[in-house]
């Protein structure tokens, strides 16, 4: 699923690092995974950093939200 966002979006290998780095680390967790994700995301992101999560579940089932990292 990351490739195919990755090449969809048109995104550098950057954009999904902390993804990659959760699901290397621990594996698919399903939707802890999000949480986990977050979690890196919050800890290095930058104020105005701009972003968006998106999570896949069975069936495909998606969910998305945009965000801004606070000051």
């Amino acid at each position: 699923m990351l490739d195919a966002i990755q090449k969809t979006l048109g995104l550098d290998d950057d954009a999904l690092a902390a993804s990659r780095k959760v699901l290397r680390d621990n594996g698919n967790m399903s939707s802890a995974t999000v949480m986990f994700v977050l979690e890196k995301l919050l800890s290095c992101g930058k104020p105005g950093e701009k972003g968006i999560g998106m999570a896949f579940g069975p069936g495909l089932t998606a969910e998305t939200m945009s965000f801004e990292m606070a000051a």
